[in-house]
């Protein structure tokens, strides 16, 4: 495994609008399930009219990654197969990093020490967040039940 290096995109309004009009215009194509291909431009000039397939294992991540810009979120590609701190884990799961420390000292997520420093493998945060998904969701749905009622 190896330590996360990434960098953090923040999207501007233009970016946000761009990648609007990205999706309003892909939304068609997917639910075809044809293979796909696109024109690569910077917005306004054209690098080359060539077209260019988009692979199906990067088409959700790029779809996924376009949502997020679209509504103006700062976002980073990582691989599955790095390692993060204890808080770069925290800020994935949205959560504190001494709640992420009690995740790893009780077993939950996989880690080991680099120095005095805690590396946790990002496929595990990535299995661990999608198994919280559903316990999410309900607690969610509970929860806005709950305030319906003591309206």
């Amino acid at each position: 495994m190896r330590t996360a290096t990434h960098t953090f995109a923040l999207p501007t309004e233009r970016d946000a609008a761009t990648a609007r009009e990205f999706l309003h215009e892909l939304a068609p194509l997917l639910v075809s399930k044809k293979n796909l291909s696109v024109t690569v431009h910077r917005v306004g000039i054209p690098i080359r009219r060539r077209k260019v397939g988009i692979p199906e294992a990067l088409l959700r991540s790029l779809l996924d990654a376009a949502k997020l810009v679209a509504e103006g979120h700062p976002f980073a590609v990582l691989a599955a197969d790095d390692e993060v701190s204890a808080q770069e884990a925290a800020d994935f799961l949205r959560v504190s990093r001494p709640y992420v420390l009690n995740l790893l000292k009780k077993g939950v997520l996989p880690y080991h020490m680099v120095g005095a420093h805690h590396r946790i493998p990002m496929s595990a945060l990535i299995i661990y967040k999608q198994d919280q998904a559903p316990r999410r969701r309900s607690l969610e749905a509970l929860t806005a039940e709950t305030q319906e009622l003591g309206r």
